[in-house]
């Protein structure tokens, strides 16, 4: 395995282009979840958002070519993480594409009819160096969650957390036991839980020595609120045009 340089690691930057958040008036706002990660040289598009046309403005006012695009990582087959992934596909031919391999034969043939790269995700698996996949996790709809390794710790990102936010950080924590978590960010799937259940998992989290949280799109408002008073300065409000840099999660 090519190993990387304290430098390239520290190029990881990550920019949240959709969610039902914001953090910037001149971003449009939409159900879904989507975000660019910089990372060992390549860029990766986690989850394409709900809608095409929301997608490429803020791509476009954020100046991120579609076109520049390395590999599209999609969590979990819902049309607020796959609807604008035609954008990207059109835009650049013959992109990887990383799926769970219980994604619908259709949808994955549909993705050979642009030529892509296919990566059928099953078991937890290392997808380039430093960069993972949790495996296809099962649940109420089966999904897959990112993971990087970088100097500050683990980041988990997710996008809905349909399996579990817990389990999914459990499982993170097995694929790299040795390494600190940082940051988990991303859609915990929380917004229909009681105080109760959300402060389990916030307890859970600090048991497991979770440094930030950042939950955002379907963790709901009232557990984003809750996760901010527990996390202090150590919760991150996500929403369209976040950016987050290892100075920031330290």
């Amino acid at each position: 395995m090519k190993t990387r340089s304290k430098k390239d690691l520290l190029q990881t930057f990550i920019t949240i282009i959709c969610d039902n958040y914001t953090t910037r008036e001149d971003l449009e706002v939409s159900w879904g979840f989507s975000c660019l990660i910089n990372y060992g040289g390549k860029n990766i598009l986690f989850d394409t958002g709900s809608d095409s046309i929301v997608l490429s403005n803020n791509m476009a006012r954020l100046g991120i070519d579609p076109a520049s695009i390395d590999m599209l990582m999609i969590s979990h087959q819902h049309w607020d993480h796959t609807g604008g992934i035609y954008y990207i596909l059109n835009a650049r031919r013959g992109v990887q594409v990383c799926v769970p391999k219980s994604f619908s034969v259709n949808f994955r043939k549909d993705m050979k009819r642009y030529g892509v790269e296919l990566i059928e995700i099953d078991k937890a698996q290392e997808i380039f160096p430093g960069f993972y996949s949790t495996g296809d996790l099962e649940g109420p709809v089966r999904e897959q969650a990112a993971l990087l390794q970088t100097p500050s710790g683990t980041i988990v990102i997710t996008g809905c957390a349909h399996p579990g936010i817990v389990k999914i950080v459990e499982t993170a924590k097995k694929i790299l036991p040795d390494d600190e978590l940082a940051l988990v960010m991303g859609g915990f799937h929380l917004f229909d839980d009681e105080d109760e259940d959300v402060f389990k998992i916030i307890a859970r989290f600090k048991k497991m020595d979770v440094r930030y949280a950042a939950a955002s799109h379907c963790s709901g408002e009232n557990a984003r609120k809750l996760f901010a008073r527990e996390y202090g300065n150590h919760f991150i409000a996500l929403g369209v045009g976040s950016a987050i840099t290892l100075e920031s999660i330290k």
